[in-house]
């Protein structure tokens, strides 16, 4: 059975049986501060508390946390490079290295370390909530918040199809294995090209089967899933306001001092 590391986090971490409504005002207010913080330092700072409520009160397993922020880091420092660098005919008092036309400068330095900082605390802030909130439980609160019915079946139906898909993706590749499919260079791009191939075509396949069920059934409603309410814990929320607004006072008189 394929499994996601993000999934399985958030289904066997501690914060599992907390309620949806706690751990997204927490992500949410903290996403919120990171992007419209203005000083590195505040950006930072949120940072290093949004990685420390993660690691050490929603025990999401360190190498996990830190393998799923290294993507939206990567892709911070690479957009990065267009604001680093800077393109003028003259040289001025603010470079600091400059290769014909083009520069490194102080002011570009600081907006793109900015720019990192901020992206990357607020995608931390977003993995909070994927790390410690199965789907189900988002998909039961966007039906509570009456987002459109077809909308919430689509990332339903995407949820529950992609472990299926996983699981032909991971036979089929341990069966071209045991071919020495992927023994040498020519022979692992004609086995990519047939798992790509044979993974489309099973998608195709069980999405017409699936559609072809719910019609027999006559099925015209949305697709419910067996959730379990938790209540809401006043003790958490008033935790949580108070850090936000804690942090949003310190963000403030940063950014004024600035």
């Amino acid at each position: 059975m394929a499994r996601l590391a993000l999934d399985e986090a958030a289904w066997s971490g501690p914060w599992r049986s907390r309620s949806t409504a706690e751990k997204v005002l927490l992500s949410g207010g903290m996403l919120l501060l990171a992007v419209t913080a203005r000083s590195v330092w505040v950006a930072g700072g949120l940072l290093v508390v949004v990685v420390a409520l993660a690691l050490l009160m929603a025990r999401v397993p360190w190498r996990t946390y830190l393998l799923a922020l290294a993507g939206p880091l990567t892709f911070a420092l690479l957009g990065a490079l267009a604001i680093v660098v800077t393109f003028s005919a003259a040289p001025g008092a603010d470079d600091i290295v400059r290769l014909g036309p083009g520069a490194l400068t102080r002011s570009g330095l600081m907006t793109a370390t900015l720019v990192v900082v901020r992206s990357t605390a607020g995608a931390a802030a977003m993995l909070l909530l994927a790390c410690t909130t199965s789907l189900l439980s988002i998909i039961e609160a966007l039906r509570r918040v009456h987002v459109p019915d077809a909308i919430v079946d689509i990332a339903a139906l995407m949820y529950r199809m992609l472990f299926a898909l996983l699981d032909s993706v991971g036979a089929i590749r341990e069966a071209q294995t045991a071919r020495l499919g992927y023994a040498t260079a020519g022979a692992a791009r004609r086995s990519f090209g047939m798992l790509a191939a044979a993974t489309l075509r099973r998608s195709w396949e069980q999405s017409r089967r699936l559609e072809e069920g719910l019609a027999g059934r006559g099925s015209s409603g949305s697709l419910r899933s067996l959730t379990v309410d938790h209540p809401v814990d006043r003790r958490f929320l008033a935790l949580t306001g108070m850090l936000l607004l804690g942090l949003a006072g310190w963000s403030i008189l940063m950014g004024g001092a600035r």
